[in-house]
């Protein structure tokens, strides 16, 4: 890194923000920098993924916890308060931006220092032992690449494992697919402190490696990271409709009755779309796969457009849609 490093934790815990932020730093700013920041309970998929088929959508309903995407590439992670997440930023040479062992040694060092036996993995990931601790992804923007990844410091590792439970058989796309590893705290390893604790460690062992400098947001990064949040972060287009094209099929039994849904999703838009069922007749379901077109497969606007259809077949079709 350059002398100059500017150092910042995040006062929030809201991922729009962090993720609108980490954005504005990359883009808008020339130094290095380091960011860190705790989001609450969310689910982040990497730029090229297919939401829905990455996530749990009924426990993630169920429970309250918002999907966002990423700026990076890579696979799914859970976020949550046990959970901290590291954001390098660094100035470079093009061809030598994307280098992930070098960019997250000081994060292993670290971890060292705290006493965990870190080390990096073959995914891009770090590992103590065999067990997955962090999750890193990459960004390149000019002459600047952003690295940063999650540090499972005490999360909730049932419901990490709940939210990414997918059933991914449903959809045929292009989009990068997760991979899953065995996972471990660190507070399993090195017992005693508290999240708060760790991130303060960390936080100042890296600001004593790179000599950092604390920096305070300006008027200007404010207004730049509210812009993105409203434009983009806190968007279904970018975070469930930027997903690669797809298609769709699934095929439920609800009492007697079968439900059977094949569909083509672009841009989050849904372009084709057969819907086949022994519990109406043929005309009624030849006006559901028109009034469904054109519709984001989104639950709210597809519940929306069947509200005047018979019960049953609304459950039935909802159900065979998502």
């Amino acid at each position: 890194m350059d002398k100059k490093t500017l150092f910042i934790t995040s006062q929030t815990n809201d991922p729009a923000f962090n993720l609108a932020a980490e954005e504005v730093l990359l883009r808008k700013h020339n130094t290095n920098i380091i960011y860190l920041y705790i989001n609450k309970p969310s689910v982040i998929v990497g730029k090229h993924q297919n939401t829905l088929s990455e996530i749990n959508l009924e426990f993630l309903e169920e429970n309250d916890i918002p999907v966002y995407r990423r700026l990076s590439g890579g696979g799914t992670v859970f976020h949550d308060y046990g959970n901290i997440n590291y954001c390098i930023i660094e100035n470079g040479e093009p061809g030598k931006l994307v280098d992930f062992v070098r960019a997250t040694t000081p994060v292993v060092e670290a971890l060292k220092d705290y006493g965990v036996d870190a080390r990096h993995g073959k995914r891009n990931d770090l590992l103590a032992g065999y067990r997955k601790i962090s999750g890193n992804a990459c960004h390149v923007y000019k002459s600047r690449a952003m690295h940063h990844g999650t540090l499972l410091f005490n999360s909730d590792l049932n419901q990490l494992t709940a939210s990414l439970k997918a059933d991914a058989t449903k959809f045929k796309d292009k989009s990068v697919k997760s991979v899953r590893s065995e996972v471990v705290n660190i507070k399993e390893l090195v017992p005693g402190d508290d999240t708060n604790d760790f991130l303060e460690k960390i936080g100042t062992f890296l600001k004593q490696k790179f000599r950092a400098v604390p920096y305070q947001y300006t008027s200007d990064d404010l207004a730049e990271i509210e812009k993105l949040m409203d434009t983009k972060y806190n968007k279904w287009e970018w975070n469930y409709g930027y997903s690669p094209v797809y298609e769709f099929s699934k095929r439920v039994k609800m009492k007697e009755y079968i439900y059977h849904a094949k569909l083509k999703v672009e841009k989050g838009t849904i372009t084709e779309i057969e819907i086949k069922t022994n519990n109406a007749d043929n005309n009624l379901t030849r006006k559901l796969t028109v009034t469904l077109r054109g519709l984001k497969h989104e639950k709210k606007e597809i519940k929306k457009a069947l509200e005047n259809v018979n019960h049953d077949i609304h459950e039935g079709i909802m159900a065979c849609l998502f």
